[in-house]
């Protein structure tokens, strides 16, 4: 609920008039050269960036050990439904329904208009690494810059062992969440603007 609801919804939670929904969550192992690794967990999605440093990445991705193509652009976005309204969204990504057992898989800023994004089960492994001995790039997890990557390390993402509880009150639906969210149907509002 947003904060001006929260007050008229108070009775409800106190009464638990409502239910729990079970969210998609990942594990991101980024593993290095010489075969340490490190493992973070997130609800959101996992980007793969070229950073600040404005030029462009090849980034190959692999889905359950198959080769599935090479993207070459600004990066790489693999996001949960969750996480699939916000950054996978802004770079032409689908909305999935949040109930759903899915990753999306989205390039940023693509060199080949052809790249689109893809929509792949969940219980699949996704393998992403860097091509280019001098390619460097940034691994962000759920918006928090995590590591430095380089052609040496290898990202793997798969869903979590655990999910991500979320009570929801009764009454309000997906889409009417969206519609709030992203303002369908009403005059866009700009910056500035009142």
């Amino acid at each position: 609920v947003s904060p001006t609801e929260f007050r008229e919804q108070f009775t409800k939670i106190r009464s638990r008039d409502y239910h729990l929904v079970q969210h998609l969550m990942f594990e991101c192992l980024v593993t290095r050269g010489d075969g340490t690794a490190q493992s973070y967990l997130g609800l959101n999605e996992v980007v793969v960036s070229s950073g600040a440093a404005l030029r462009m990445i090849d980034v190959h991705l692999a889905i359950n050990g198959e080769p599935v193509t090479t993207y070459s652009g600004d990066g790489l976005i693999v996001s949960t439904p969750v996480g699939s309204t916000a950054h996978s969204l802004s770079s032409g990504g689908p909305i999935l329904r949040q109930d759903l057992a899915a990753f999306v898989i989205t390039p940023i800023c693509p060199h080949t208009l052809t790249y689109r994004p893809i929509v792949e089960s969940a219980d699949k492994q996704f393998t992403i690494r860097l091509l280019g001995a001098s390619t460097r790039a940034i691994v962000v997890v759920d918006g928090a810059a995590i590591v430095d990557v380089t052609e040496s390390h290898r990202i793997v993402i798969r869903r979590a062992p655990v999910a991500f509880g979320l009570v929801k009150l009764r009454g309000r639906s997906f889409y009417e969440t969206l519609r709030d969210k992203l303002r369908w149907g009403t005059t866009p509002a700009y910056r500035g603007e009142p």
